[in-house]
Order: structure tokens, then sequence, then C-alpha cells
């Protein structure tokens, strides 16, 4: 698993959803780590909100395990909007850790008829200086929801994630690898198999 800035999820966090999540870290990568062929299945089926290309347009696909509220995926979100105009497609697996208020929100992502432009909201509504995602919780997570959410961190804990984001992509030999935080900005192309794109948010410009 290659690690760079991540929000880790404390031992208490992977046991029950609510808990707080410990300070973010940027730890240098080690050798990629290849998920295993009977792992595929199972983030491909995952409760997610599916953003970017769609169709014959679809170059390249990533999941991601992520967090409402988690700053490091708001990161990730920003720096792969250049991206998904060029044939990438997002699959934000959400799960609410976090804060209080993560596990509403998550789940008013996944009730949503329109998932994808509440989870544009989400992030165009983003406090960095609150580390708050932009919408409202749902006051009551309706059953349905909430099982998805609680599947959603089953397979973060039996795949041995730690931190958000988690992202999932596709490397050599059509073989799935993950890294664990904010890749820098460098990477993206090679961990995408798509042309270097220009990303001039200033709050990125420090993961180069």
């Amino acid at each position: 698993m290659k690690k760079w800035i991540t929000t880790l999820i404390t031992a208490s966090a992977l046991s029950t959803l609510g808990a707080l999540a410990a300070p973010a870290s940027s730890v240098a990568a080690d050798e990629t780590a290849w998920l295993p062929a009977t792992a595929t299945a199972q983030f491909q089926g995952a409760s997610a909100i599916v953003e970017g290309a769609s169709g014959a347009n679809v170059k390249s696909t990533l999941y991601v395990f992520m967090d409402p509220n988690c700053i490091f995926c708001h990161l990730v979100w920003k720096a792969l909007q250049p991206y998904e105009a060029v044939g990438l497609q997002v699959h934000w697996i959400p799960m609410g850790f976090l804060k209080p208020d993560s596990a509403g929100k998550a789940a008013a992502l996944l009730q949503s008829k329109n998932s994808a432009a509440l989870l544009k909201e989400l992030e165009t509504h983003y406090s960095e200086k609150d580390e708050s995602g932009g919408i409202a919780p749902l006051a009551s997570i309706p059953p349905a929801a909430q099982a998805q959410l609680d599947s959603n961190m089953k397979l973060f804990q039996d795949l041995g994630f730690q931190g958000t984001p988690t992202i999932i992509y596709q490397g050599s030999g059509g073989r799935w690898a993950d890294v664990d935080g904010l890749p820098k900005l460098s990477m993206l192309p090679g961990m995408l198999n798509l042309p270097a794109q220009p990303i001039k948010d200033p709050e990125l410009q420090r993961y180069r």
C-alpha cells in the first residue's frame, strides 16, 4: 500500500462509525502493493457515487474510499477534475466516521436522486477552514443507506485500508493497486494512464 498524505483512521474508528480520525500525516511511498484478484468484484460492487466520464468516453477508472468531511478527499476531488474532463470516471465510495455528521452527509449522497450533482455541491462548498463538506446531513439515516455505509466500511476494513482517501487504480497488466492518501500531482498521469493535465488550483500547488 502506497501512503502519501492521508487522514488516518484510528483503531476505534475502524470498529465503530462516527469515531474521530487521527491527524493527517505524510509518509513516503512504498513499493506498489497489488490488490488480490478476488478484491475486484468487491470494490466494483460497492455503493458509490459515479462522477466524470461515461459510456464510450471512459478512458480510465478510479475507485476512492472517502469521508464527506475529509480534507484530503476534498483535495483529491479537486485534483481529479481536469482528468475527468478528458476521460476519467471516478467511483466515490462513501463512509461516515470522521465527524458526528459524516454519516448523515454520506447517506445524503447515497440517497440523492442526482448523487453526482450533490457530490459536486459538497465539494464546491467545502469549508477548508472547518474541514466540513458543504451539504446538510440527513437528520435520520434510512436503514437502507445505513446498510450501504456499513457494507462500505466493512469492505474498507477487509481490504486492510487505513485512511481516507484510499484510491484504487488499475496498473500494469490490468491489475489493481491502492494509494493511501493524496498522491503527488506528478503521479496522477501514471496512475490514470492519461496525459498530464494543468492543475492551477492554488491549494494544490504544494502537492506537486
